[in-house]
């Protein structure tokens, strides 16, 4: 298992890490699985991420922040992989006989079933990890503006704001 301090350090994953699968045949599958989380209500220390929706996932910050962490990590592991998947299907033959041939053609194919299947569970953890990052940045935003609110009203004079 992927611990989620092996994250991005960071709530902004870059467009590599969010790009969707261009896997031969796979990225049909792939978008499907990160849009699945598109329209998902997290709600992070009550803060919505698609507020009037009701229901979703209620979180405090540090969990949301770990699952982040910790999705975008097993995607960027997954996309790797998919990658050494792929290149399995590069396997040649032992023999240039029908049988081998034949026997390798299946291979092949079994190999890039398994890519595929594999650029699609990392596009499921992207996908997780792009809504959880969007619901962090909400809730991020919005706590930002409060701390700015509290100072402004607690600067007296100076802002034109009082005490709370």
């Amino acid at each position: 298992m992927v611990e989620a301090s092996r994250g991005t350090g960071d709530f902004a994953v870059g467009a590599a890490q969010l790009g969707l699968s261009v896997a031969p045949g796979g990225a049909a599958v792939g978008a499907s699985m990160a849009s699945l989380w598109r329209n998902t209500n997290f709600i992070v220390d009550g803060k919505a991420s698609a507020p009037g929706t009701g229901g979703g996932f209620e979180l405090d910050a540090d969990t949301a922040e770990g699952l982040y962490r910790e999705a975008a990590a097993l995607a960027q592991e997954l996309d790797r992989q998919a990658l050494e998947a792929r290149r399995l299907r590069d396997t040649r033959p032992p023999a240039d006989d029908p049988a081998s041939v034949g026997f390798n053609n299946v291979g092949t194919h079994a190999f890039d079933a398994g890519a595929q299947h594999v650029a699609a569970e990392a596009e499921f953890y992207r996908g997780l990890a792009l809504a959880l990052g969007n619901a962090l940045g909400l809730y991020q935003e919005s706590d930002q503006q409060a701390g700015q609110d509290v100072i402004a009203s607690g600067a007296g004079a100076e802002s034109g704001g009082g005490f709370i």
